[in-house]
């Protein structure tokens, strides 16, 4: 992409906020994107958090594309995020949905950039050990996903979907040869009486495209990925007046599940692929084509 950091022009980017149902009560006159740039200028932290919360409550975090398709593959490019994204309305993985977040950010005129992290054993295992995992980076974290702007601010506690919390500190990593070093920890509890536990770690260094490809190659090909062997998808649900995230749908194995306020509810128990293909359409508004739906057969991921 050269030296020019990539934005998309104002069509595409009204087409994304027409994706993410965000239908503000009146632009006085002026087109969507105009009336938003007006709105991150007055108020870049409210409008921030309301186009996150609108990106996770419609489009699914999933990784389809590494399962259903003849490809097997995930393109960071910013033409192939927004037809599959926002054109087939397709769900993305960690660094295609912040990918297009990211570029949609800089088209409204917000000062952004990308950095990198490392995801928790704790969040992959359940087993706190200290140790983390290769980079990645996303818009939200799938179940435990952000659900409004955090500020850099070590300590500060927020709701992320009640009854679960979440903060930022920030403390060295038990690998760091030298433990001067510090980094922000994202980290979550399912309640205020819960442990805190660690899911992402960073840095505040700038991430290149090409630092992304790399990390984009190694989750996306790795045999041992865990993103490779397993298909899921999922959404945040927003309250009825759309302002605060309530809960989640998750598909994962053969279940369909929904949990608000703490509690899971199964929705659907998955016996065939095409019991998963229906329940894509139903749930999550996720149409896949003929050749996208044989593109599972004979992998680990297909139900059988």
């Amino acid at each position: 992409m050269g030296l020019e950091q990539p934005t998309y022009p104002d069509i595409q980017v009204e087409a994304y906020l027409r994706r993410i149902a965000y239908t503000p009560a009146a632009t006085d006159g002026r087109s969507l994107v105009e009336h938003l740039r007006q709105r991150v200028q007055s108020d870049p932290l409210g409008t921030l958090t309301e186009l996150q919360r609108h990106h996770l409550a419609t489009i699914p975090w999933g990784n389809s594309g590494l399962h259903y398709s003849q490809h097997h593959t995930i393109s960071l490019h910013p033409d192939n995020l927004y037809e599959k994204i926002v054109e087939r309305r397709l769900d993305g993985y960690c660094m295609e949905s912040t990918g297009i977040f990211f570029i949609v950010l800089r088209s409204l005129g917000y000062c952004v950039y990308a950095t990198g992290g490392r995801v928790s054993y704790a969040v992959a295992t359940g087993v706190d050990n200290g140790l983390w995992l290769s980079f990645q980076v996303d818009v939200g974290f799938g179940n435990n996903c952000a659900t409004a702007p955090l500020p850099l601010q070590e300590g500060a506690t927020a709701t992320c979907n009640a009854p679960s919390e979440m903060r930022l500190i920030k403390d060295s990593l038990v690998e760091f040869t030298d433990k001067s070093q510090k980094v922000w920890i994202y980290q979550t509890r399912n309640n205020p009486e819960s442990p805190w536990i660690p899911n992402i770690c960073f840095s505040e260094v700038e991430f290149l495209p090409v630092d992304f490809g790399v990390l984009n190659f190694a989750v996306s090909k790795m045999p041992a990925s865990w993103f490779v062997q397993t298909f899921v998808c999922m959404r945040m649900i927003l309250d009825p007046t759309g302002k605060e995230i309530i809960g989640q749908c998750i598909m994962s194995g053969r279940e369909v599940k929904q949990r608000i306020g703490g509690q899971t509810e199964v929705l659907q128990v998955l016996q065939t692929e095409e019991d998963r293909i229906k329940a894509l359409a139903k749930y999550f508004d996720m149409h896949l084509r003929t050749g996208e739906i044989e593109g599972i057969r004979g992998l680990p991921s297909q139900i059988k």
